[in-house]
């Protein structure tokens, strides 16, 4: 087989192995009627818990209906009904359909949407403490545990046990191993003070868009941490 056979080959195989993103759906409960569609679960999900009457469903089948649905607007997603036997979207009866329907599901939509945004921007502020290495959390905190541990016996070397790595970054650091030990204790609680302020921003913007009436007050929240 030649190097381009085999490049051919394994980008077929890759193709064929890589899963589609399936969409996930807020119905509501009521009428079975779309409200929201998309493909990020864990906006979904807030909105099924934030509005009452609705339920979810994940892990939709890509059908010309579903691509047509996508293409339409948020105010269009109540033309179509679930269809639990199926598992597929139906029309629904066009007397059925309501303003108010329409408006829910652009609600809906817009909260699921703002909800991304500001997931999106959480996760942007944490990258500050992430750091991007397999594990590498777990071992700041076995590091802060022996840190803890040293300070308690009041950095006593001769009593300490079991501390390698904060052994480890006073060798690399050069630093004496109390110095190492308060400059790890420090960084922990810099760290834990910037998670906390993450957390307080997420918190308020939840509680916001959960109590979201119109789609201009969700536009005002995903604007406020701009």
């Amino acid at each position: 087989m030649s190097l381009r056979d085999f490049f051919s080959r394994a980008r077929r195989l890759a193709e064929r192995s890589t899963s589609p993103v399936l969409d996930s759906a807020i119905i509501c409960a009521g009428d079975s009627t779309l409200l929201s569609i998309g493909t990020y679960s864990p906006a979904l999900l807030f909105v099924n818990e934030s509005m009452m009457d609705t339920f979810y469903i994940p892990d939709i089948s890509f059908t010309p209906d579903v691509r047509r649905i996508k293409t339409s607007s948020p105010r269009e997603y109540p033309d179509w009904s679930w269809d639990t036997a199926t598992r597929k979207f139906k029309r629904t009866g066009p007397a059925i359909v309501t303003e108010e329907m329409r408006e829910r599901a652009a609600l809906a939509t817009k909260k699921a949407e703002a909800v991304f945004r500001i997931m999106q921007r959480i996760n942007r502020m944490r990258r500050k403490v992430s750091s991007g290495l397999s594990f590498q959390e777990m071992i700041y905190a076995e590091k802060e545990r022996e840190a803890a541990s040293l300070k308690e016996i009041d950095f006593d070397e001769r009593r300490a046990v079991a501390i390698p790595y904060v052994a480890q970054y006073a060798e690399e650091s050069g630093l004496p191993l109390r110095q190492a030990a308060e400059e790890i204790l420090l960084q922990a609680e810099l760290d834990r003070d910037h998670l906390l302020r993450t957390e307080r921003v997420r918190l308020a913007a939840f509680k916001k868009i959960r109590s979201a009436k119109t789609p201009e007050e969700l536009e005002e929240v995903v604007a406020s941490m701009n």
